[in-house]
This record gives structure tokens, C-alpha cells and sequence, in this order.
């Protein structure tokens, strides 16, 4: 279910810019390393039937102890990159999404916020979530950069990263989707997706779930990312997000490989 495709071997120096005229991106100038504020919004609910992560020592976790560890560390590491960036947490159980830590720098206070969420166990079959209620109180609680008065960019970047980890619940824009495109005509926001799923089979919809995830990269600048019950691809994927927004390349040009083979394309697939 990758969304990655095929990719060159050669990662190209991005540099980035914007149109004032039509506000779409056009990378013809150097990347700006803006602070960034990073909004983690973390689905929270647990299905019946949820399958663990196994690690190789045998030790069992759920999928939300899980995701709290890696978006931890994602905190963590960024925070070193540059002290700067801010992040802020908002859940989704099975019922209404909930703004929970406002943005802070302050690693130790989002972590503690982190620490204190707890898996939502859904007790009734719900095959579809709305979308539309999610980005509603994202938008009215995010702040949207504009450029300054005295310079042609802004204070900082937004970015979104969802981790949506239901398998039978099929997220959709139940009335509208006005609110996800007020935020993405905004040339400083951005959104990437993290989908953690059951092992796709016939008794569950990740292969509907999954498609309709993709359909929120509107501008082609989003990574939108899926990872089963593999412990070491949950933190490998995480991990592909550190990159800034305005300096990384779209999803399909990314190459992992250190060294890769000429004319080998596996080795620049998408792991």
C-alpha cells in the first residue's frame, strides 16, 4: 500500500519559494529553515481484536504505547536538530477529537502530556470516521503562519502529522471539507500521515483506509506513510518525517539507500 512509487537515486538540492501571484509553491529559491510548529494528532482508539507489536525479546506492546514511544522520540530528536520547533497534541477517540497541549518548546511538557493518553477502546463497530469534525477543531485551534511585514517569509511552518490506526473504520469528509482547504491554501502548511494498521486480510478495510488517507495530499508535499505491526518500519517512518517540510523532496523522489547499485531501483523504493 505504499504511496512512495518508484524513485531516482539522485535526492535533489530542494530549494524553495512562493508565488505571490496564485500563493503556489515554486522551488527555485534556497530552502528556509523556518521553525516549525508541529501538531501530533494521535487516534487514540483501540479495536476489538487489536493485534500487539512483538518485539524479538518476546515483549508484547499495543499500538498506542507504541506510537507514543516513536512521536517520544521524534520530539526529542527534532528538538536537538533545532531547540526552536514547537509541537502541540490533539487526540482522536472513538467519539470527538480533543486539542489536549497547546504549542510549547518545552520537550518535557509536551512528553508529559504524551505520556498521559490513553487508548479508547471502541466498543461498537463504526465502518466509517469523519474527517470533517477532525480538521474542524484543527483549524480553529491552529495557528496559520503569515509572511512578515518586513521580510518576504514567515515566523515559522505548520505542520500536521496524524497517526490513524484504525483498520475497519474508514475516515471520510462526512459533510464537507471546507476546513482542510482553508488550511492547505495556507503555502506554509503542511500534513503528513502515519497509518498503523492490522496485517491487511479480507476480514478488515486497510486497503480502503489507507486509499482514502492519500486523498489529503492535496499539493503533492505531503508524506503519507503505513506501517502494519513492524516495530522497527513504525520508528523507520517516523524517522522520514524529521526532515523539514520546505527542504525535503516530494515523497515519490525520496531515496533511503546510502549506496545504491547503478540501475538498481529496488534499493531506492520506499522501505
Amino acid at each position: 500500500m505504499s504511496n512512495t512509487g518508484s524513485a531516482s537515486c539522485f535526492i535533489p538540492d530542494l530549494k524553495s519559494s512562493y508565488s505571490d501571484e496564485d500563493n503556489t509553491l515554486v522551488r527555485n529559491l534556497s530552502g528556509m529553515n523556518l521553525p516549525e510548529k508541529i501538531l501530533f494528532v494521535i487516534d487514540t482508539t483501540r479495536e476489538r481484536n487489536c493485534t500487539p507489536f512483538k518485539l524479538s525479546t518476546g515483549a508484547s506492546y499495543m499500538p498506542l504505547f507504541m506510537i507514543k514511544r516513536t512521536i517520544e522520540n521524534f520530539i526529542y530528536i527534532k528538538s536537538i536538530i533545532q531547540h526552536s520547533h514547537e509541537y502541540a497534541l490533539m487526540i482522536l477517540n472513538s467519539h470527538s477529537s480533543q486539542w489536549i497541549c497547546d504549542f510549547t518548546n518545552n520537550t518535557n511538557s509536551i512528553v508529559n502530556h504524551l505520556n498521559l493518553i490513553n487508548d479508547d477502546l471502541l466498543e461498537e463497530d463504526k465502518k466509517s470516521y469523519d474527517f470533517g469534525q477532525m480538521f474542524d477543531e484543527i483549524q480553529r485551534n491552529l495557528p496559520l503562519p503569515t509572511k512578515e511585514h518586513d521580510t518576504a517569509v514567515p515566523a515559522f511552518v505548520v505542520r500536521v502529522i496524524l497517526v490513524y490506526s484504525r483498520s475497519n473504520s474508514v475516515p471520510k469528509f462526512h459533510i464537507d471539507k471546507k476546513p482542510l482547504d482553508t488550511l492547505t491554501r495556507n503555502p506554509y502548511f503542511f500534513i503528513d500521515v502515519l497509518y498503523v494498521h492490522e496485517p491487511p486480510c479480507s476480514e478488515n478495510l486497510c486497503e480502503e483506509v489507507y486509499s482514502e488517507i492519500a486523498k489529503l495530499d492535496t499539493t503533492n508535499f505531503s508524506y503519507i506513510l503505513e506501517v502494519g505491526r513492524n516495530a522497527a518500519k513504525l520508528h523507520d517512518s517516523m524517522a522520514k518525517l524529521l526532515a523539514h517540510p520546505l527542504q525535503r523532496p516530494p515523497q515519490k523522489d525520496v531515496c533511503y539507500a546510502i549506496c545504491p547499485s547503478p540501475g538498481s531501483q529496488e534499493t531506492c523504493n520506499d522501505i
